[in-house]
């Protein structure tokens, strides 16, 4: 497995409390500069929305998309148990992580769906310390990297004034139909 030390090294460390140092744009590039076409490829494809490492992945990524299935599996079983259904057409096969079922409790308990996500995202940059740990000058290090960005860039993404703002103009809608008493349930636009 190629060793890439100047790579490693020159990239600005992320922390979970700012926002990205590069974006995943720029990080690949670099990548594709710097890094096999094998890695720059494998690392196009890491994301925390399809969490699928393939054999041959680096173990670090393929360490850290069986414990993200693993997570949302224990999230859809939890949300299932909540409205007394069954979550089996919802799980992927993967492996058990101890305690997982304790943070999907909990992400599920939490004040409201952000504070919830806040949480899972702690627990995820948490994972990916401990992943991080096992890597070397490598493509898993690369990989828990652009995974790091990617959860930057997500919390990025969040806007709960346009949030608070979209669901005022919704809850507005549906109190206007209902004030109309015509008996048809209002149209409303979601589009967020």
């Amino acid at each position: 497995m190629p060793q890439y030390y100047y790579l490693v090294a020159s990239l600005p460390m992320p922390r979970s409390d700012e926002p990205p140092p590069m974006s995943s744009p720029a990080f690949l590039e670099l990548c594709r500069q710097q890094a096999s076409a094998r890695d720059s490829a494998m690392l196009a494809r890491v994301s925390l929305a399809d969490p699928a490492a393939r054999p041959g992945d680096p173990r670090a990524w393929r360490d850290y998309a069986a414990w993200e299935t693993a997570l949302r599996g224990e999230l859809a079983e939890a949300r299932a148990q909540r409205l007394e259904r069954d979550a089996e057409p919802f799980r992927r096969p993967a492996p058990f992580f101890a305690g997982l079922a304790a943070v999907a409790r909990e992400a599920l308990a939490a004040v409201d769906p952000r504070e919830g996500e806040i949480f899972l995202d702690r627990r995820r940059w948490a994972r990916l310390d401990e992943i991080e740990a096992g890597t070397g000058f490598d493509a898993g290090r690369l990989a828990v990297y652009r995974l790091k960005l990617q959860l930057l860039e997500r919390r990025q993404l969040w806007q709960p004034a346009a949030g608070r703002e979209a669901f005022r103009g919704v809850f507005a809608r549906l109190l206007e139909g209902a004030a109309a008493g015509n008996g048809a349930p209002p149209q409303l636009d979601m589009e967020i």
